[in-house]
């Protein structure tokens, strides 16, 4: 094995940390400053770590905390995502020994994952399951034909929403929103807490708000962001503060259609917290880990894990 060191981010130079970022993560168009607001910066101490291999970043395991309720205590936690190993390193023992010194940051891990990192996380006994799906419904077949698919601009139609209110994107929205989100948690006994200042770090403080739409139904929030890739216009439901219903779902339906956008894209739980018939949809592991016994058991507990909490919400 080669000479190789672990680090913390902040330890990386800048322009070296920004190349291997924009090579490895297909972030072409984005600073530095873009790609620090993933992991959250200033809540808590914690930071992603890097892996230089004869001085040459070749891995990456990045992190973003969050306070998770855990009965009566709030405890704090941290996503994994952003793995990454360059493929020469790979099989060579380095994935491991990443996730070993990523492992000591903090007590509690938690993950929204693939089969892949699944095999890794599970002969460190973490805890798992895979009650949660990824799925998108297909709004618009005419841009699947190459004459029509000419998606390049966000350009939203806003009429015709029935009793489905779009809500300016700002303080005075994000705060109701936060403050019924937390109404809702004080009923639960585990759950990830999402207050104010977790709201306005992820809608407000991201890079991207402009892609950011938040609607009302009735008592019901849904943040959605909308986004074009290879001329495709897909709409992702990133957060909603209750089950969808089949009349919230149809106007959604609309929706897509009069703004011409081809996919509508969820996290459900398999009971179905967003009630829409889907043509496909795939399996998301939701994996934990913990050695504090007391808590190590409520894997299975976990609940209402959505786009909008992971690096899934990103992609």
């Amino acid at each position: 094995m080669s000479k190789f060191h672990i680090k913390k981010v902040s330890e990386i130079d800048k322009k070296k940390l920004l190349k291997f970022y924009q090579e490895s993560f297909d972030y072409k168009n984005n600073n530095l400053d873009i790609l620090n607001w993933r992991y959250r910066p200033g809540f808590k101490s914690f930071e992603p770590l890097v892996l230089e291999v004869d001085e040459e970043i070749c891995g990456h395991a990045g992190l973003i905390a969050n306070d998770l309720k855990i009965k009566d205590d709030i405890k704090t936690g941290i996503w994994f995502t952003d793995f990454y190993v360059k493929e020469k390193c790979r099989s060579l023992g380095y994935g491991k020994l990443l996730t070993k010194e990523w492992m000591k940051i903090c007590p509690i891990k938690i993950t929204l994952c693939n089969d892949l990192s699944l095999k890794i996380f599970k002969k460190m006994n973490w805890s798992y399951n895979n009650k949660f799906l990824k799925k998108i419904k297909i709004t618009n077949l005419l841009n699947f034909i190459p004459i029509f698919k000419k998606a390049k601009e966000l350009e939203i139609n806003n009429n015709n929403l029935g009793d489905l209110k779009l809500e300016d994107t700002n303080n005075q929205t994000i705060s109701r929103v936060a403050n019924e989100s937390e109404k809702l948690l004080s009923g639960k006994s585990l759950g990830i807490v999402r207050d104010e200042n977790w709201f306005k770090w992820r809608i407000l403080d991201y890079p991207e708000k402009k892609n950011i739409f938040i609607f009302r139904y009735i008592d019901t929030n849904i943040i959605a962001e909308i986004k074009i890739k290879d001329s495709f216009k897909i709409l992702n439901i990133i957060y909603v503060s209750k089950p969808i219903k089949i009349s919230l779902s149809n106007l959604f339906s609309n929706f897509a259609k009069n703004n011409k956008i081809n996919f509508i894209s969820f996290i459900s739980e398999k009971k179905e917290l967003f009630n829409i018939n889907t043509p496909w949809s795939r399996k998301l592991n939701f994996a934990f880990f913990t050695e504090d016994s007391s808590i190590k058991h409520l894997i299975n507990e976990f609940d209402n894990i959505q786009f909008i909490d992971s690096d899934i919400g990103f992609i």
